[in-house]
């Protein structure tokens, strides 16, 4: 049942949710009921489809055969990856503010409208999030993003390029004023992975974030997810995302910088390492000795006469 502060909202706030879907028939049904069970109705719920064949196709046509004013579907002929995916769907946009998930994520009834309350709150805000509860595959609660910490609001640039938020994790499903997402642009194309961290490093840069102290959705963790790829891929993705934006601190305090700079170093710099030891595993030293001398130039700290001696040294394993 819509409130009345949800019947307000919809009078002032157009809003469109986004799916982006490949081969998750299993979970796409949920995601999509809790859109459509949402106490705020969106205008529009875009579902992008990245050449599934597992029969996700067929859901969403019926679903649009069923609801053919409010779902715009986007079938991809081939798979080209979940960033396109945003892109395609950020560009059919209809409303005035937007929301997402992934197709195996969803929504609790009251996400969109209580976000929505908080941005009519505040209007000098463009981006309003919420906590989640996290899931495992059965779709049961394995614990909360944002437990006995809270995350920050406000401008929160600096935060969001140092992820200091809970748990290392960035906010997931806001809603956003997508003329705000426009004049930042959307996701870099040339990014496989981390797209997402790419794309709130520059919306936070110029905008103003709100947060609702709730968990208003739900995000299904798995083995399946993007996130377990190879940790060169990983490491590749935030080196080109660190060099990108890196002079959007040049204005910033000369603190603030170094905490940036010194958080986010000594991540990436880990993960390198983990490169590093995957490429020693795969028989590639040259590749190797490259993620080193660069996790070096990201954190000078994590030098390691063992794993130099592993690349020098063919063979090397117990140093």
């Amino acid at each position: 049942m819509v409130t009345d502060s949800g019947c307000l909202l919809d009078s002032i706030m157009r809003i469109s949710v986004y799916i982006t879907s490949y081969n998750q028939k299993k979970y796409l049904i949920e995601a999509i009921e809790s859109a459509l069970a949402q106490t705020l109705k969106p205008c529009q719920i875009i579902i992008v489809d990245d050449c599934s064949n597992d029969g996700s196709q067929d859901v969403i046509a019926n679903y649009h055969s069923r609801f053919p004013n409010l779902i715009t579907p986007i079938y991809h002929p081939e798979n080209i990856g979940v960033t396109q995916s945003r892109i395609d769907a950020l560009i059919a946009v209809k409303g005035d503010y937007v929301t997402y998930m992934d197709g195996d994520d969803r929504f609790l009834p009251s996400k969109i409208e209580k976000e929505a309350e908080l941005l009519n709150k505040h209007p000098d805000a463009q981006i309003a999030f919420s906590n989640n509860y996290y899931m495992n595959e059965d779709g049961v609660h394995t614990g909360l993003w944002a437990e006995s910490e809270k995350p920050p609001q406000g401008f929160v640039f600096c935060e969001t390029f140092a992820r200091d938020y809970p748990k290392f994790n960035l906010f997931r499903m806001e809603l956003i004023d997508y003329k705000a997402w426009k004049q930042v642009g959307f996701h870099d194309p040339q990014l496989y992975i981390y797209e997402d961290y790419d794309m709130r490093i520059r919306l936070a840069k110029r905008f103003k974030a709100v947060y609702v102290d709730e968990p208003l959705s739900e995000i299904r963790c798995h083995n399946k997810g993007l996130s377990h790829s190879k940790a060169a891929r990983h490491f590749e993705a935030l080196d080109y995302i660190y060099r990108k934006n890196l002079s959007l601190l040049n204005d910033v305090s000369k603190s603030d910088k170094e905490y940036v700079m010194q958080r986010t170093g000594k991540w990436i710099s880990q993960i390198c390492r983990q490169a590093v030891d995957e490429s020693l595993k795969d028989g590639k030293r040259v590749q190797a000795a490259r993620y080193l001398v660069t996790a070096l130039r990201y954190n000078p700290s994590i030098y390691s006469l063992r794993t130099a001696l592993r690349i020098i040294t063919p063979g090397i394993r117990n140093v």
